[in-house]
């Protein structure tokens, strides 16, 4: 008869994979971090040629409405495209490991996913107020 005590189990468990954890953690938060800064950079480089087009744009008649239309989509798009791709890429890659592993691994990967998604939100939201607000200044 073999007895085991869950918290023993547990802690063998986290033993073994706690710096692999560690590891994955951290690559993670960099490329998120990175992810976030190259968003940034990509659009205040374009920030001066926008400028200039929702300039000649406002002297046809744009209106505030239309500004910020035009503008959230171009900001979702840049924002959330990559989420999609990433969607189907991870998609296709848990399922394989699913597989080699006899594990689901669906509820940890919808849990990452979504924190990952809520801060890219909340991102969005303060990039595309600061953003909006420029391109509204040079109008």
């Amino acid at each position: 008869i073999y007895f085991a005590a869950v918290d023993y189990e547990v802690y063998d468990i986290s033993k073994g994979y706690g710096p692999v954890l560690f590891v994955g953690l951290f690559i993670g938060i960099v490329f998120f971090v990175s992810a976030g800064s190259f968003l940034y950079f990509r659009l205040y480089t374009d920030l001066d040629d926008d400028k200039q087009k929702f300039k000649s744009i406002a002297k046809m008649g744009l209106t505030d409405r239309e500004l910020h239309k035009v503008l959230n989509r171009q900001i979702g798009i840049l924002f959330f495209a990559p989420i999609a791709v990433a969607l189907v890429h991870g998609a296709v890659a848990l399922t394989a490991l699913s597989h080699a592993f006899q594990y689901n691994l669906f509820k940890e990967s919808a849990m990452v996913l979504g924190v990952f998604f809520a801060i890219q939100v909340i991102y969005y939201f303060i990039v595309r107020f600061y953003y909006t607000k420029q391109i509204k200044a040079a109008i």
